[in-house]
């Protein structure tokens, strides 16, 4: 099955957004966040990374910036 370049953008961005709503990691496909004692970030359990909504927005704009590239 092909899928087209709209098809792919919003599948990708709707991964992120499904991510960040149910509080995983955006890097990790398995990774879960736990949160960090006494602040507001959270910390991926497989990679370690520290997340927080502006970490999302950014995967969110590289997916943006790579669909404007293709097409």
């Amino acid at each position: 099955m092909n899928i087209s370049l709209q098809e792919k953008f919003i599948n990708d961005v709707m991964k992120i957004i499904d991510r960040w709503s149910f509080e995983h990691c955006a890097f990790c496909e398995e990774g879960i966040l736990v949160s960090i004692e006494g602040m507001l970030d959270f910390k991926c359990s497989k990679c370690g990374k520290t997340m927080n909504p502006v970490k999302y927005l950014g995967e969110i704009a590289k997916i943006v910036f790579s669909y404007r590239e293709e097409k």
